[in-house]
């Protein structure tokens, strides 16, 4: 039986009417009301064309791989034009049994600190990545906001790891389970 090799493969994205989108070589530049994001696809082999209200991505002698990038190409670009007209809102709840947790974010100098971490007199310093990150604390819930999905996400990860079980209590994950925990997504 002959396998028949996909010669190229195309999507296309619709723009919004309050869009401003810029493509030049393989840089992606996109404004809207929040703010502006770009990003550039220069590793990848495809090609990205804007006609009129609509952006193509095409590449062509598909394999997995190129296909797989392709399509990454297309998320990237959606989440660019998702982040820009409406954001993006990572919600994480301060979990703690019985030494209470303090978490300070400063916006200024991009850090969260963590203080009291299972009593712990050390300090977490946790970097708030990207440049529109926003970092607030509402009650028992740290809200982390920005336009791009990717720096918000690693910021909610950032602390996240930062509050891992390490050391004596990794093998009792029940009994400790402190920390700066993810729980919604907006």
């Amino acid at each position: 039986m002959i396998e028949l090799k996909q010669l190229y493969i195309e999507r296309t994205i619709d723009l919004p009417e309050d869009l401003k989108i810029t493509i030049k070589d393989r840089t992606v530049t996109v404004e809207g009301p929040k703010g502006t994001l770009s990003k550039n696809f220069e590793p990848t082999d495809v090609e990205i064309k804007k006609k009129g209200k609509k952006v193509d991505v095409i590449a062509f002698y598909i394999n997995k791989k190129r296909k797989a990038a392709t399509l990454a190409v297309v998320g990237h670009i959606n989440n660019m034009i998702q982040g820009v007209l409406q954001g993006y809102t990572y919600k994480s709840k301060i979990i703690f049994s019985h030494f209470p947790i303090t978490v300070e974010p400063d916006n200024k100098q991009r850090v969260v600190t963590i203080k009291n971490l299972y009593g712990g007199r050390k300090h977490i310093i946790v970097p708030i990545v990207g440049s529109e990150t926003t970092v607030k604390i509402d009650k028992d819930d740290v809200i982390i906001e920005g336009i791009d999905k990717e720096a918000v996400g690693q910021t909610t990860a950032n602390m996240q790891e930062a509050c891992r079980l390490r050391g004596k209590r990794k093998k009792d994950p029940e009994t400790f389970m402190d920390g700066v925990w993810l729980w919604d997504k907006i």
